[in-house]
């Protein structure tokens, strides 16, 4: 915690809603966010209060979901995860019926699904209201951006007398004697080890790192039918333009064009594109606003992202980083204006202001992450991928341990308390017994207002 400090989006609104003409903020609080929803709609107040204390019951029933251990634990199932086992299993679009029909408050409280990357309609409720609960106490924003979480990581790791090589890609992971004895890179190099700890997504662990001859059937007859998240088109922006004055801050965007959240998915299904469709919806977010030491030059950062298929995008698969054909990036540029015709919509005046922009696709991910599929959140979260029946940290091969976004769940909070499970599962012993550092401050200060933090860590004056 020492190495890394976070800042607080707004907490009066970290996530705005903009669908159709409508704009509606999220605040930190399931008090106030229901306070909130109460004034906008008032008809529906006895829906709000059920909707969001049936996803708060949900959360604290799933905090004690794990793999069942004895006979005992299974007896109790029914009693400790009622609401989860009643409702959990529903589509996200199903459970909202039992609370409320009103087109814009469905949206509402729909429209951050962009976070598992499940369409209301199929997202079973319980990973919605996972996802939804966690974020009742707000966000935040690593200052230095993305990067400073790894940076702290290596930091630890190398403080503890550990290493961390770059540039040394995993071609295998060795096998002796029926367990794990280290891996085997790229140019030829070995790394012995006891155990071996995976972050790859299901289908490169075992469909290209583990010798097939050590996969069981039944293992790879799943790998087979595993299907993965939807990718992203990711466009990274830097603007010349006031948008703190446009009516932006440390919050997040998310918008839709109507209150119809699953047509982004819809659209996103596609296995083609001729770049001149409609984007339905999007996410943006201004970095520069979130941490306002990043700004230099006078320009913001900003990215904006659309859901789209790795299919689109596989008649390019096998062509390598840096000599993909003209057609690809010709598809990827009308793709952007696209993206950027949604932004209008929300930030008139946004597209004559950008002076730089770089555009990622479902391939950007495979060459940078070696994502199946270019999945942005490991396997698709369905209901036989997640809790018991997603891949666990012990695999069925010793001394082999997984983690990532498709075992515990997806996201940042979700991704890092799988290494904590994996890890506890490398040393055979609970989670608690690794949590055992002294002296560590989290440091959490508000991004609306740089005064407030230490001198040390304020934005440079321009």
């Amino acid at each position: 915690a020492d190495s890394l400090v976070f800042l607080e989006l707004d907490p009066d609104g970290y996530d705005r809603c903009f669908i159709g003409e409508e704009r509606f903020d999220i605040p930190k609080g399931r008090d106030a966010f229901a306070a909130r929803l109460r004034e906008r709609f008032p008809a529906e107040a006895e829906g709000i209060d059920g909707y969001l204390s049936t996803v708060s019951r949900m959360s604290d029933e799933l905090a004690w979901a794990r793999p069942l251990r004895s006979v005992s634990e299974a007896l109790l199932l029914p009693t400790r995860m009622r609401t989860v086992l009643r409702y959990g299993m529903q589509p996200l679009s199903r459970f909202l019926d039992h609370f409320t029909r009103d087109p814009l408050l469905r949206g509402i409280l729909s429209i951050q699904a962009g976070d598992h990357g499940m369409a209301p309609s199929r997202a079973p409720a319980a990973l919605h209201a996972g996802l939804q609960s966690y974020y009742f106490d707000g966000a935040c924003y690593p200052r230095g951006g993305g990067h400073a979480i790894p940076e702290a990581l290596i930091a630890q790791i190398e403080g503890h007398g550990g290493e961390v090589v770059l540039g040394a890609e995993v071609v295998e992971i060795a096998v002796d004697a029926g367990r794990v004895a280290g891996v085997r890179l790229a140019d030829g190099r070995t790394a012995s080890a006891p155990c071996v700890v995976t972050n790859t997504d299901p289908g490169v662990t075992w469909g290209r790192l583990v010798p097939s001859e050590h996969v069981p059937a039944r293992l790879r007859r799943r790998i087979r039918r595993t299907h993965y998240s939807l990718s992203t088109l990711s466009c990274f922006m830097a603007v010349d333009m006031d948008l703190r004055a446009a009516g932006f801050d440390s919050g997040n965007v998310w918008y839709s064009r109507t209150t119809d959240i699953d047509a982004a998915y819809r659209l996103a299904e596609r296995s083609e594109f001729s770049g001149m469709e409609e984007i339905p919806g999007i996410f943006f977010n201004v970095s520069t606003l979130k941490d306002p030491s990043l700004r230099s030059d006078g320009l913001h950062t900003v990215e904006a992202m659309a859901l789209v298929s790795g299919r689109a995008f596989d008649r390019w698969r096998d062509a390598p980083l840096g000599a993909r054909p003209p057609e690809y990036h010709a598809l990827k540029e009308r793709l952007a204006e696209r993206v950027l015709d949604a932004v209008e919509c929300f930030a008139p005046g946004f597209r004559e202001r950008v002076v730089f922009r770089a555009v990622g696709t479902p391939l950007t991910n495979q060459s940078f992450l070696h994502a199946s599929d270019g999945a942005i959140y490991g396997t698709e979260k369905t209901l036989r991928n997640l809790g018991p029946f997603a891949f666990q940290a012990r695999a069925p091969l010793p001394g082999l341990f997984q983690c990532g976004a498709s075992t515990l769940a997806p996201g940042i909070n979700g991704v890092t308390r799988s290494g904590l499970a994996a890890a506890a599962a490398a040393l055979d012993c609970e989670e608690e017994a690794l949590l055992t550092a002294t002296g560590q401050t989290l440091r959490i200060y508000p991004a609306e207002d740089p005064e407030a933090w230490p001198t040390a860590l304020r934005p440079r004056a321009a």
